[in-house]
């Protein structure tokens, strides 16, 4: 039977149950001879994204983060209990998740990450000041037919442009049984030269509108395209209160307070403990 089937957690929650013999006061869980204490769960909970926190916020989530601590060292006891836990390489990240947990913990009870997401101006302002992250891009789609040589493109825009002859008539005119063709319509693209150099410069040109034909054959790959701009979507700046645009305002802001405390608590570390000690 596997350590998760002999079920070997005892669980003590504040205000939630009595308190659990064996489990040690302060604690929030035991699992086996593993104490789980409340700092590593505040650990944890700081190393999560604003939509883990929310998740796990209140005391419902503080115990399903628990459960989830549990079933997490369950796994870890169960995978020693196999012979895993004496491999080098799994001790060492143990290891190291642990230090970054309780490394995360001490940060947090510095400057808990709700103190940050709960500055509204200094979120805003840093919205402002960084606005282009923010932006969504112009993307463009493609009404296109494919042909089988640029000069074969070239000539056919020439027809077209006069008038005379619709894209949809240019189709019918070079299928065959043989060889159909087809109207296609692209998706909506963001302009992306790097990946697409002699096809986006000419379709994302600032003069083309929507309904307008393209003013040479594109290559995408190694196909040749005539076509006429479908559709245009404008650039758009994602709101402030966007929960994309929280995180990533909440994750900066924090990174930049965090980082001389973390210095100060570095250098009291290396003070409590020197090197070779």
């Amino acid at each position: 039977m596997t350590l998760i089937g002999l079920a070997l957690a005892s669980v003590v929650m504040s205000g939630c149950e009595a308190e659990v013999e064996g489990v040690p006061e302060g604690a929030v869980a035991r699992v086996g001879d593993v104490v789980i204490e409340a700092t590593q769960v505040d650990g944890v909970f700081a190393q999560l994204d604003a939509f883990g926190q929310a998740r796990f916020r209140g005391p419902h989530g503080r115990r399903a983060l628990v459960d989830a601590l549990i079933e997490q060292e369950l796994l870890v006891q169960e995978a020693r209990a196999l012979g895993y836990g004496d491999d080098p390489r799994v001790e060492w990240a143990v290891l190291d998740e642990l230090a970054s947990l309780q490394r995360s913990a001490m940060l947090e009870r510095r400057l808990p990450r709700a103190e940050v997401e709960a500055d509204t101006e200094a979120l805003r302002r840093r919205y402002e000041a960084e606005r282009d992250r923010f932006t969504q891009p112009e993307r463009r789609a493609l009404r296109a037919v494919r042909v089988d040589t640029w000069d074969q493109g070239e000539r056919a825009l020439a027809r077209l442009a006069t008038g005379a002859l619709s894209l949809e008539d240019y189709v019918d005119e070079i299928s065959t049984p043989e060889q159909p063709r087809a109207l296609v319509r692209t998706p909506l693209m963001k302009r992306d030269d790097a990946e697409f150099p002699a096809y986006h410069a000419v379709l994302f040109d600032p003069e083309l509108g929507v309904g307008e034909l393209l003013p040479s054959p594109v290559l995408s790959g190694q196909i040749v395209l005539i076509g006429i701009v479908d559709e245009i979507e404008a650039a758009t700046v994602l709101p402030f209160d966007d929960p994309e645009v929280q995180e990533q305002l909440v994750t900066a802001e924090y990174a930049e307070r965090v980082a001389p405390l973390e210095a100060e608590l570095l250098a009291e570390l290396r003070e409590r403990f020197p090197a070779g000690s």
